[in-house]
C-alpha cells in the first residue's frame, strides 16, 4: 500500500515539480494539491493523507494551516517546505515533524518523507 501524500505550494511550477519527483517513487501516492493554507486543512479533514507537504510562505500562511491540522487531524504528519531554514522551530512549534529546505535534491525529499513515514 502506497504512502498518501498531499503537496501543498503557491507555485504551480514549483508544486508540479515535487508532485512529479514524489510520484515517481513507488512508496507514494500523490493524492491531492493545493495552494493554500485553506486547501491544506480541507485536504487534511477530507482526504487524510499520510504526509502533508506544506509550503509555509504562501496565502493562508502555512505555519497556521500546520496548527490546525495538528489539532483537528493529528494522524496527518505535517512536512513543511520553506526557501529559508530559520523557520524550522517555528515549523515544529505549529506540529511539523520536519522542515525541508526547498532546495534539496529529489531523492533527498523521498529518503526525507521515507524517514518521517516510519517515525511513530
Amino acid at each position: 500500500m502506497a504512502i498518501r501524500v498531499a503537496v501543498i505550494d503557491d507555485h504551480p511550477l514549483f508544486r508540479d515539480g515535487v508532485v512529479a519527483t514524489v510520484s515517481a517513487a513507488p512508496e507514494f501516492e500523490v493524492i491531492a494539491e493545493g495552494r493554500s493554507g485553506s486547501d491544506a486543512v480541507r485536504i487534511a479533514r477530507h482526504q487524510h493523507p499520510d504526509i502533508i507537504l506544506l509550503d509555509v510562505s504562501m496565502p493562508e500562511n502555512g505555519i497556521e494551516a500546520a496548527r490546525e491540522i495538528s489539532a483537528t487531524s493529528p494522524s496527518v504528519k505535517i512536512v513543511t517546505l520553506s526557501a529559508c531554514d530559520e523557520i524550522d522551530d517555528i515549523a515544529r512549534a505549529a506540529g511539523a515533524r520536519k522542515s525541508v529546505n526547498k532546495g534539496v535534491s529529489g531523492p533527498e525529499l523521498v529518503m526525507i518523507l521515507l524517514g518521517v513515514f516510519s517515525e511513530t
